[in-house]
């Protein structure tokens, strides 16, 4: 089952009109190129891709502002410009389409494997009109067979069209000049639109519509009849045929309020982004979605509240219809398409532009945005939970990523607009090659923020970069809710370019303040750690104590509370006991209330604990024997003391741990004429000199009786007298100090 969604948004009823046409001198940023967009190649191609520019942005010109012209522009495929329909890619462009009363014809957006030559054809000419130079021509009104029209088409095609222009035949009657047989045909190839829906007496006839199909496809066109008055006024006469386009994905005029207008030809850029998702393994029906006017472009009128956002999800593309005709310009196998715009004008006309963003086969990219609160453990704001309070530490953060391509993403400037209601500090720029940048407080003290990035590669790290800035959220007005509106981003680099959006926030009105003594804690050896603040309110100099409550919550588990010490300091201390802590470090996340309702900011605490080895071992470093009579006969040399060799375990769960030791004469020693040894509970004998590594206790066999603590191992307290490490001293032994190394071994095993 495929789903289809289509969302239209409407923020201004108004229709919105640039005073004239001039889409240069007011066009939006775009890549600069020279040779990755071909005109195609066919006799009469009234495209231009090299005399409109704005600065660094190249604009295409696809048809200009006269009637009966036809252009096409297509990606150039041996510039490795094609779009791969094996990967999920995406397009991003700008459009314009005139500022006429009655515009014609609109833009097509196709994806192709015919060539550059391709256009629609009638006969040995391209085919101007309703054709928007890519669907077949309907010059024959007695023509049945709809594989005619198709056959005139763009073969291996698949379009989306832009209509600017409403092409109506109702009757027979329509398509000749006196109305009748007699008349010349003056109104054929005019009626693909003859049931889409408009709004009902619109004066400016600006209807413009959004659909998709295959061109080369006679499933697309939809065989209409009538007959033609004999002679004019006749109630009768010989049948005629028309044929109206199957509008798939139909996006019109005909919305939801009866003064709903649907405009394209009104002066302004319109943005267009393309998602395309290959097909699965074994299917070859890709999906793709579009979004236009996400963002709407012009320098001569205020249009931010006149875009007319449209989201189409998910529209089913066939790929096998790509390879239909003979006629191919990549095989089945390479799994690409040439991809571009075509256009046309008949008796109506209107200027067609559009200015290119991204190319994924040369850069595909990705950004994305984010907001986290550290006054409230790094939590992250999101469009259903984003309140925050005064004095409130966050981190926007702007991530951008290479993602593939046959391209370094090179001369990245990124342009921030800052959010505004907030106290910047400073910020940096983190690269995945580990290498990190700082931005200074003071290039924060403006509206916007505009860094050129490393260039992020193809083949080796840099990939990507992060930019994090850090702010306390500041309020003027306090006991009011402060909206932080959405704030836009941009990475503009030579050969593509990204826009994103930081979501908007909202500082929570309250009069109360929270402020803390230290925000970093380390419990050291204590038992305990005590996080310190005070409570207040804007413009009060005392509080009752009594009526506070304080909130916390220890590493994101339940939140506990807590009143005040008696007072009217509003000093309030919140003590967290070690054994509360996790190893390294800890977030408590602190906030207040009082008895009438009202919330304080939150803050944030990090406490540090000094973080266990998971095993070690715990031993004297000097050790002693008893001291002995040489009596001319061999002798076992007993411990004096106490000795402490212990495991300590912090990982009692998972650890299988043994240990073992060896030794040599100590350095400087006198040599002893002897052994050193450990005996065994069964009494025999292992010699721990002369690299011999003797194993001398086992997690697994360790008596009960001398752990301690759950987890302290008493290795030596398991030793008797007679058993343990020993010296040996032979009846030789001469008298002397003798010192020995011992290497303790601890070795752990996943259980």
């Amino acid at each position: 089952m495929i789903g289809l969604f289509v969302s239209i948004e409407q923020n201004n009823i108004v229709e919105v009109r640039a005073a004239t046409d001039v889409p240069v001198a007011n066009s939006p940023e775009g890549l600069n190129f020279k040779d990755y967009f071909v005109r195609g190649s066919f006799r009469g191609n009234g495209a231009d891709t090299t005399n409109f520019k704005n600065g660094n942005t190249s604009i295409i010109q696809v048809t200009p502002r006269e009637g009966s012209s036809i252009g096409a522009v297509w990606s150039a495929a041996d510039k490795d410009n094609y779009l791969d329909l094996n990967a999920k890619q995406t397009l991003s462009m700008w459009m314009y389409f005139g500022n006429e009363k009655d515009p014609a014809d609109g833009l097509a957006f196709i994806l192709q494997n015919s060539g550059i030559d391709a256009i629609s054809k009638d006969g040995n000419l391209p085919a101007k009109g309703q054709t928007m130079g890519v669907w077949g021509i309907d010059n024959d009104y007695k023509n049945t067979d709809p594989k005619k029209l198709s056959d005139s088409a763009i073969q291996n095609s698949w379009a989306l069209e832009f209509d600017t222009h409403i092409n109506r035949t109702l009757a027979g009657s329509d398509m000749f000049s006196n109305g009748s047989i007699t008349g010349s045909p003056v109104g054929i190839n005019n009626g693909f639109d003859s049931v889409v829906k408009t709004i009902v007496n619109n004066p400016s006839k600006s209807f413009s519509h959004i659909a998709d199909n295959y061109p080369g496809s006679s499933e697309s066109y939809l065989l209409q009849s009538g007959f033609a008055p004999s002679y004019p006024g006749a109630g009768s006469g010989p049948s005629v045929y028309w044929y109206r386009l199957a509008h798939n994905n139909l996006v019109t005029t005909y919305g939801p309020n009866s003064n709903y207008n649907f405009t394209l030809s009104n002066g302004l850029w319109h943005h267009l982004v393309i998602n395309w998702t290959p097909p699965e393994t074994g299917s070859t029906i890709g999906h793709l979605s579009y979004n236009l006017d996400d963002k709407i472009h012009t320098g001569e009128v205020t249009a931010d509240n006149n875009a007319q956002p449209i989201s189409v999800k998910d529209i089913p593309v066939d790929t096998s219809y790509f390879y239909k005709n003979a006629t191919q310009n990549f095989t089945k196998d390479e799994g690409k398409v040439i991809w571009g715009f075509t256009g046309s004008t008949g008796d109506q006309y209107a200027r067609n532009m559009v200015i290119f963003e991204s190319i994924p086969s040369l850069v595909e990219g990705s950004t994305s945005t984010h907001i986290y609160n550290d006054s409230q453990g790094g939590k992250e704001l999101s469009a259903t939970d984003k309140d925050v309070y005064n004095n409130e530490i966050l981190r926007f953060v702007y991530n951008v990523k290479r993602d593939s391509g046959a391209q370094d993403w090179n001369n990245i400037i990124a342009t921030i607009n800052l959010p505004n209601n907030v106290i910047y500090g400073s910020g940096s720029i983190k690269y995945s090659d580990g290498t990190s940048e700082t931005i200074g407080s003071n290039e924060l003290t403006s509206a916007q923020l505009k860094r050129t990035l490393k260039d992020l590669l193809k083949d080796k790290d840099p990939k990507s970069a992060t930019i994090t800035l850090v702010a306390v959220t500041y309020s003027s007005t306090p006991t009011v809710d402060t909206p932080v509106g959405a704030t836009d981003v941009s990475f503009m680099g030579d050969n593509l370019i990204k826009y994103d959006k930081l979501q908007d926030f909202v500082i929570k009105s309250t009069p109360m303040l929270l402020s803390q003594d230290n925000p970093n804690l380390d419990i050291g050896d204590a038992s305990s750690v005590d996080a310190t603040g005070k409570v207040g309110y804007m413009g009060v100099s005392s509080i009752d104590n009594s009526t506070i409550t304080m909130h916390y919550s220890l590493n994101g588990n339940k939140e506990q509370t807590t009143g005040l010490p008696s007072g009217n300091d509003g000093k309030m201390k919140i003590t967290i006991p070690r054994t509360d802590l996790n190893d390294g470090n800890n977030t408590l996340v602190v906030y207040a209330s009082d008895k009438d309702g009202n919330h304080s900011n939150y803050v944030s605490y990090n406490i540090s604990k000094p973080t266990s080895a998971p095993i070690l071992i715990d031993a004297d470093e000097d050790m002693y024997f008893q001291t002995v009579k040489s009596n001319g006969k061999n002798q076992i040399v007993k411990r004096q003391g106490n000795w402490k060799v212990n495991i300590v375990d912090n990982a009692m769960d998972t650890s299988n741990w043994k240990l073992s030791a060896t030794a040599v004469q100590s350095s400087g020693s006198p040599v002893l004429d002897g052994d050193l040894l450990y005996v065994d509970d069964s009494g025999i004998s292992h010699s721990i000199l002369n690299g011999n590594i003797i194993d001398i206790a086992d997690k697994n066999t360790f008596p009960i009786d001398q752990i301690i603590n759950d987890s302290t191992y008493q290795i030596a307290n398991t030793w008797s007298p007679d058993n343990g490490i020993l010296l040996k001293a032979n009846s030789t032994a001469r008298s002397g100090t003798y010192k020995y190394t011992v290497t303790w071994g601890l070795t752990d095993s996943i259980r």
